[in-house]
């Protein structure tokens, strides 16, 4: 709810970010405990964006097929370098089993139709980044936030070497409490500066 909250006020057309959980291929299920999204670049670009196509051949159409064909035509670019070395430092931060186990993006349902190929591309280089954390299992989340319809769904991303529409496919995602399952270690050191 916290993520989804921050994601609706922010009043950006897109954002992509990492999935942190835990994903066990003895139980074949996997949980996600947060989202965090991937900052700007060092040239404070954001690390992702929306592209629309075809506006000077719509121009002289009306306003309203303008703006669908602008939909129809729009795509997703995803600086994949930055978000796949933002996930390579979270994972170095993390511990205790907890790992990247994809990526989450928020924009709406018909420019996450035209942009499959940019998102498994982003999930595959999400995984070769944190590929020494987790080497038993061959496939990553992606989550998509739709906010045109609000929706939240989620496929698993095949990491196979060829990658076309049909490396995503639908999983069950179920919504829970699972936080508070998980225990809390705290260990503190003192130390002389000197």
């Amino acid at each position: 709810k916290l993520a989804e909250n921050r994601l609706t006020s922010s009043a950006l057309p897109s954002q992509v970010g990492l999935v942190i959980g835990k994903l066990s291929s003895k139980l074949d299920r996997g949980f996600v405990y947060d989202l965090v999204p991937t900052p700007p670049n060092d040239a404070s670009e954001p690390p992702c964006s929306v592209i629309i196509g075809g506006e000077e051949s719509n121009k002289s159409k009306k306003n309203s097929s303008r703006a669908k064909s602008q939909s129809e035509s729009s795509a997703l670019f995803i600086d994949t370098d930055w978000v796949s070395e933002h996930a390579r430092q979270v994972s170095r931060m993390l511990l205790g089993g907890i790992n990247v186990v994809g990526i989450y993006i928020w924009v709406n349902e018909s420019l996450f139709k035209n942009s499959t190929i940019t998102l498994c591309q982003a999930v595959k280089g999400v995984a070769e980044a944190t590929s020494s954390m987790m080497t038993d299992w061959n496939e990553r989340l992606l989550v998509h936030i739709s906010y045109s319809p609000l929706r939240w769904t989620c496929r698993n991303c095949s990491l196979a070497a060829n990658i076309t529409s049909s490396s995503l496919r639908p999983c069950d995602f179920k919504m829970g409490k699972v936080l508070g399952s998980l225990q809390t270690f705290r260990c503190t050191y003192n130390f002389d500066v000197r």
